[in-house]
């Protein structure tokens, strides 16, 4: 018998199983490829743009080099943050009298340190999802197919009852929905266990090259603050 003539001679239970299972596999597999290409994004001129940040001595050759770093995540992220340290620099000027300065410099640097958590929270806020669908499908199409397994030995069974012989012709079926259930929940399973630690891992290295780059960018910021409270 045929691979397709085995699903389609499977009693209602079976088929729903495998029903499922199908389903199953092909949104995880959806959501692989969603994820994959929004990592592939996230990475895309990160690497550049931390050399860059780590070579610019300043604020203004770091918004120059800037044009060179191809369009990702991490470029849109500190591009936005220097249009916010701009509007702040802005809203808020250095005052007059020098005593006040230090103040000036210490709630600067609270407010710059609040909006890159924003922006980096914002940016990254779509890591986490489908992460839980992956771990959900991983976690239980095991179970489903072992049901669809169990079903199908217990169907086997039963027509051993019903015919009174235990020839192959008799379980053959059975057995063969049996171990379909058991195939289609193992290949909805591994992709999603694998995907899902592979994004996890990923996403975490994306924040911790933010976490560096944002580190680096601070420290030019508050060094063009500085210039103005020693000015």
């Amino acid at each position: 018998m045929s691979f397709w003539h085995l699903i389609l001679s499977a009693g209602p239970v079976g088929k729903l199983t495998l029903l499922v299972l199908f389903f199953l596999s092909v949104f995880t597999w959806a959501v692989i490829i969603v994820k994959f290409r929004g990592i592939r994004e996230s990475r895309k001129g990160l690497e550049e743009l931390a050399e860059l940040i780590d070579k610019s001595t300043n604020l203004v050759t770091l918004a120059e080099g800037l044009k060179s770093i191809p369009e990702g995540l991490a470029k849109r992220t500190v591009r936005e943050y220097l249009l916010v340290y701009s509007r702040l620099k802005k809203d808020f000027p250095a005052p007059e009298k020098p005593e006040l300065r230090g103040l000036w410099f210490s709630s600067l640097k609270g407010l710059l340190l609040q909006e890159w958590e924003r922006l980096r929270e914002e940016k990254t806020a779509s890591f986490p999802v489908f992460l839980g669908f992956l771990a959900t499908v991983g976690n239980t199409a095991p179970f489903i197919g072992l049901f669809g397994t169990v079903w199908g030995i217990m169907a086997a069974f039963h027509r051993i009852g019903l015919k009174g012989s235990a020839s192959l012709a008799t379980v053959a079926p059975g057995i063969a929905e049996a171990l379909i259930a058991t195939a289609m929940g193992l290949f909805a399973a591994i992709p999603a266990v694998v995907a899902y630690n592979y994004f996890t891992r990923a996403g975490e290295a994306v924040l911790e090259d933010l976490s560096r780059i944002e580190k680096r960018l601070v420290y030019l910021c508050e060094k063009d603050l500085l210039e103005d409270v020693l000015s």
